[in-house]
Parts: structure tokens; sequence; C-alpha cells
């Protein structure tokens, strides 16, 4: 009968170290996912004035022009040695800069040159809405410490238009490379 009772309480102890060993595990792949940035660009909207396009970022209060686009970092790493490539088609790069570290929760002011504001004019005057902008972001983390890269594709939507000002939306997707 004490054998019997031992090899009850040998299997339960086996049966709980496993269910340790597996949320252990769950634990362990839950904290690697939290410490992954996750980078995008925040709300843009177009506006034309007369015959100048202007850009405003949603959620920066700022009344002066900004000709900038604001990069964030909504994970829970930071973000090491980014480099952001703004380009046309597949080869004509528009503009490069680079970044040393983004942390999470962060946001980065990407200003923009006059070659980009001008695709974005052709995208408006042609009527179209998917813009030959592209956007390749470059970057490594403390987890993998292999350098991600992250293909956006600009789409230009019409959002508002008043008598004298129309207002679109600049929209980063996704995109298979």
């Amino acid at each position: 009968m004490i054998n019997i009772i031992s090899a009850v309480g040998s299997l339960g102890t086996f049966i709980m170290a496993l269910f340790y060993f597996i949320s252990v595990s769950v634990q362990l792949y839950q904290m690697k996912i939290s410490f992954l940035p996750a980078l995008g660009f925040n709300q843009i909207l177009i506006t034309r004035d007369t015959n100048q396009l202007q850009l405003k970022n949603v959620g920066i209060d700022s009344h002066s022009e900004q000709d900038y686009l604001k990069l964030y970092n909504l994970g829970g790493g930071a973000a090491k040695n980014i480099k952001i490539e703004i380009y046309i088609g597949e080869q004509d790069v528009l503009q490069t800069k680079y970044v040393n570290i983004l942390p999470s929760k962060e946001g980065y002011l990407l200003p923009i040159n006059k070659d980009v504001f001008s695709e974005i004019e052709s995208t408006i005057q042609n009527n179209g809405y998917e813009s030959d902008l592209n956007v390749k972001l470059s970057y490594q983390h403390n987890v993998s410490r292999k350098t991600q890269e992250l293909y956006l594709n600009g789409k230009i939507d019409s959002f508002n238009a008043y008598n004298d000002k129309a207002i679109y939306e600049l929209q980063f997707f996704n995109m298979s490379q």
C-alpha cells in the first residue's frame, strides 16, 4: 500500500514539475516579445492652401509649418542603429537618415526634403492614391541582434475638401519586398 501511495506522489510531483516548466517557458516567451520594438508613423494630414502643400502630424500641437514625419517606437524595446531611406520606385533614393537609438514609447521627427514634397505633389496632381513613395526602415534590437527591415508604401487618400482648401491623408502600409 505504501508503494502505491509513493508512486502516486511521485507521479503528482512529476506533473507539477511539468506544469511549472511550461509556465516558466510561457513567461520567458512573453518577456522576449515585450522587448521587441514596433516602428511606425503617426497620422499625417496634407493640406493645400492655394498652391502650397503643408504637412500636419496629428497629435503634435504646433501652429507652425511642419515639414517632418514623426516616427514612433510603440513596442517594448529600444530600436538601435536605425537607417531610414525614403525612395521612389526601387532605386531612386531621395533621402537617408540615421538614428542611433529610439527607446520605446518615444518618437523621432524625420525631416523631409523638397524631393519628397515633389513626389507627394505629383501624386496628388495625377489624382493617384498609391504613391511611388516608399520607406525602408532597417533597425536592430537587443533580443535578436539581427537587422530587421520594414518596407512601407505611401498612399494618399482624399480626406476632406473645403471651398479654398483640400485635405489629404498620407498613410504608410506594409509592403512585401
